[in-house]
């Protein structure tokens, strides 16, 4: 595995996680259960008549053969100059973190992030890239064979966040439940950064510090996360999944 992008996949983890829920509230709050399209041609992510977005597509993850392929890479794809520019954005983002792969038009994902993240790798892709590239979210196309990344960008999903501990309280356990995390300790560290939020690490605990008001976390021997209390409760970590990918039609 390269040791360095499943590190970024883990630091930007579970803000990518957050940003994606409150684009679905976004989306829902907005257009109720309009479901998504996707046009390819002009870049744009509607839900109903109304609700559009610009989202250029990144590429692909082939269920047969376990692969990734750029979009702009993809013959049979007419993208927009902007979508098409996207690939010399990547490139320069692979060469500053070190990782010639990600230059490549396409290549094996197993042999840069295993088995298990492979199995979710237009998440672990969207993940990446959309942080890195500072895009608002991404968006996972479900399609026969093969799932697609798509990056979201609108001022309208910017946010300040008011109760910092309360939402990675509520949000931090959702991550855990829907994507495979290993680095957990490492995770919330992060995310509690991305809020400007200091945490205090012993051997077995962390402490997220927001002022006078404090969220522990407990984890095993292995770093996983056990329990998490503070911001006014305690939460048993509860499965939850994480907002659905659609199918395209």
């Amino acid at each position: 595995m390269d040791e360095q992008l499943v590190a970024l996949y883990h630091r930007h983890v579970a803000t990518a996680f957050d940003r994606n829920l409150r684009f679905a509230e976004f989306v829902a709050a907005k257009a109720g259960t309009s479901k998504p399209k996707f046009e390819v041609a002009t870049a744009v992510l509607a839900f109903g008549p109304k609700l559009k977005f610009e989202a250029p597509l990144l590429g692909s993850y082939a269920h047969s053969n376990g692969s990734w392929l750029w979009a702009w890479s993809n013959r049979n794809l007419k993208l927009t100059l902007t979508n098409r520019a996207l690939a010399n954005v990547v490139k320069v983002v692979a060469g500053r973190l070190a990782a010639p792969a990600l230059a490549h038009p396409g290549f094996s994902l197993e042999p840069l992030f295993g088995p298990e993240l492979t199995k979710h790798a237009a998440d672990v892709m969207g993940v990446i890239l959309s942080r890195e590239l500072d895009y608002s979210a991404y968006h996972v196309v479900v399609e026969e064979g093969h799932d697609s990344t798509i990056l979201v960008q609108d001022k309208r999903l910017k946010v300040t966040e008011k109760k910092p501990l309360e939402r990675i309280f509520a949000v931090f356990p959702q991550v855990l439940a829907a994507l495979p995390v290993t680095d957990q300790k490492g995770a919330l560290i992060e995310f509690a950064s991305d809020f400007g939020l200091k945490s205090v690490s012993e051997p077995g605990t962390l402490t997220v510090v927001h002022g006078k008001r404090e969220l522990n976390a407990t984890f095993d021997t292995h770093d996983r996360l056990t329990k998490l209390e503070g911001a006014d409760g305690a939460a048993e970590l509860p499965k939850a999944k994480k907002p659905a990918k659609a199918k395209k039609k």
